[in-house]
């Protein structure tokens, strides 16, 4: 559990973990140089319960650095994180650990989440996706993935692989540590049941740092189309990704955009386990919401390259956003 400036819910916290039908836990408080209680009400929270051990680091080194160094200290067989300003639902590690045991192959898990908060209603929830498959491609979209305070992953796996949280990485850092877990050839999954209540509040980070998370997204999803697509150059990578972020090209640029989505398209992937058919479609259907901003932009000449050029379903999309004239030429 990393905790910085939590002295107001860090007790719910660790209350939570101590509730748990499987008590065979240890729960590692990672005080990361806080300025308020946080050390103090952790204390007296855990009580005399010799389950819960306290690190206090002499600095603020980030989320990162704090989680790596729970990871360090733990012992038990699976390790699991949960945020501080969050709570555990009693059977979230015994469901967790029920499905590590059914599959070895198994890596990393999590959990769907209620989001609970000031002015949010009580029945809102976070369903994650499930199936290895699926799981790895929607990394890509960076979202419905495994929450970082439901992860949960097999100790021997990350330290013979020595995966660890990038503590460069301002954001998106539980996203990178699911890729490396990918690259070293690990399964993900989440449990299909509701294990987490996350609360949101004006002082976490999801609720502070979006304007961290969209470069760090930027950044992440470059990356990981340079791992499935090795043989994908830089720049059309570069033309992909900017269709999310700060795409700014004329109808010629627009012509490159579309070239570089068909040279992806018709790549051919890495296999980590990821399901490519789930990539590809995010990709054309951002590239059909793109061609919207250009209709009635094109010229004839701009609409007859992209016909000629463009792939069966790149030319598909494009006709769902009515950007390509039907092409009425008779066979002869």
């Amino acid at each position: 559990m990393p905790a910085y400036n939590a002295q107001a819910f860090i007790g719910e916290a660790i209350a939570s973990i101590r509730s748990q039908t499987l008590e065979d836990w240890e729960l590692i408080v990672v005080d990361d140089g806080s300025t308020d209680q946080t050390f103090e009400t952790a204390q007296q929270a855990a009580g005399d319960d010799h389950r819960v051990r306290l690190i206090r680091l002499e600095q603020n080194e980030g989320i990162s650095a704090a989680s790596n160094a729970g990871f360090d200290a733990a012992r038990g067989e699976f390790i699991a994180r949960i945020d501080s300003d969050d709570r555990a639902l009693p059977t979230r590690l015994a469901a967790q650990v029920a499905a590590f045991r059914e599959s070895e192959r198994l890596a990393a898990a999590g959990a769907h989440a209620r989001v609970f908060g000031e002015n949010l209603p009580d029945d809102r929830y976070a369903y994650c996706t499930r199936g290895d498959g699926a799981l790895k491609a929607r990394l890509f979209e960076g979202f419905n993935t495994i929450s970082g305070g439901t992860l949960m992953v097999r100790r021997s796996f990350v330290r013979e692989h020595h995966i660890r949280f990038d503590d460069q990485t301002a954001s998106a850092e539980d996203l990178d540590y699911l890729v490396e877990i990918m690259v070293a050839g690990g399964e993900i999954d989440n449990v299909d049941e509701v294990l987490v209540e996350h609360r949101t509040h004006e002082t976490n980070f999801t609720s502070t740092r979006i304007d961290v998370a969209r470069p760090a997204l930027e950044v992440f999803r470059k990356r990981l189309l340079a791992i499935w697509y090795p043989s994908l150059d830089p720049h059309d990578i570069d033309l992909v990704v900017a269709m999310w972020f700060a795409l700014d090209v004329d109808t010629d640029g627009f012509l490159a955009v579309v070239r570089a989505v068909d040279r992806l398209v018709a790549a051919e992937a890495r296999d980590f386990g990821q399901d490519t058919s789930v990539v590809r479609d995010f990709v054309v259907r951002r590239l059909a919401e793109v061609a919207e901003l250009f209709r009635g932009a094109l010229d004839a000449s701009h609409l007859q390259v992209i016909r000629v050029l463009a792939s069966p379903a790149i030319g598909a999309a494009l006709d769902q956003a009515s950007l390509l004239p039907v092409d009425t030429t008779e066979a002869v």
